[in-house]
């Protein structure tokens, strides 16, 4: 049988059980407890009506949700006026209530019966049940995926490394390159400073020779005109002594 089909079977099999449920012909509305079962249980039928699409037309599965929800508006009905004070559930000291004893019901001992099954079919149909779930072709194809996806991913992250490594290298040997040319800018802007600098100094040491014979020839030149004058003097007066 097809999985879907399967779980259509199970779910329009489990939803009136729970509807004459509620109605209080096979079991207590006000048990909170057991109000807490049913909401459990709308919520498994809920999911497994979902799963049915491939199968059952849009307007059967909008009626199956229908009555679903109705059914869980009326669990959320009842649970508001119901009192845990009032269960007789066998795990009522769960929700921690002391000085009561759990009674071990003795309906829990067949819990097949709520659906007309004996313990051993009820839970022969929950195996087949969870055997057409794994062998489903969406189940398949959903674990494929997810491995298909998960290995693509892993080969997107190695590509993405391999590119982060390429572009590190590329950029350190672009960065040495860089360094090279500035050393090289470097020294030749250092060989053509010193010259400079060489220049400068030789400049400057002809310089202070040009004004050290500068300031020779001046004194000189005032020394001669000085002896001429003394001369000049006199042969003045030898003349007007004579």
């Amino acid at each position: 049988m097809d999985s879907g089909k399967a779980i259509l079977v199970d779910v329009l099999q489990l939803l009136p059980l729970v509807e004459e449920r509620l109605l209080g012909n096979d079991g207590d509305p006000s048990d909170a407890m057991e109000l807490i079962d049913l909401r459990q249980t709308l919520k498994m039928l809920e999911t497994m009506i979902r799963r049915c699409d491939a199968v059952v037309s849009a307007e059967e599965v909008s009626t199956i949700m229908k009555r679903i929800n109705v059914a869980r508006e009326t669990v959320e009905h009842l649970s508001m006026r119901s009192s845990v004070n009032n269960s007789t559930s066998q795990f009522r000291d769960m929700l921690l209530l002391h000085n009561q004893n759990t009674a071990y019901e003795p309906a829990h001992l067949h819990y097949g019966k709520c659906i007309n099954m004996s313990n051993d079919e009820f839970d022969a149909l929950i195996d087949q049940w969870a055997a057409d779930c794994d062998r489903s072709p969406v189940g398949t194809k959903t674990k494929k995926k997810n491995r298909i996806g998960s290995d693509e991913a892993q080969e997107q992250i190695r590509s993405d490394l391999v590119k982060l490594a390429d572009t590190m290298k590329s950029k350190a040997l672009w960065y040495r390159d860089l360094i090279v040319k500035d050393n090289e800018a470097l020294s030749k802007y250092t060989a053509k400073q010193e010259k400079q600098l060489d220049t400068v100094a030789q400049v400057a040491a002809e310089a202070s020779k040009l004004a050290k014979t500068s300031q020779l020839s001046l004194r000189q030149s005032l020394f001669m005109i000085a002896s001429l004058f003394v001369l000049v003097v006199f042969m003045l007066m030898i003349f007007i002594i004579t």
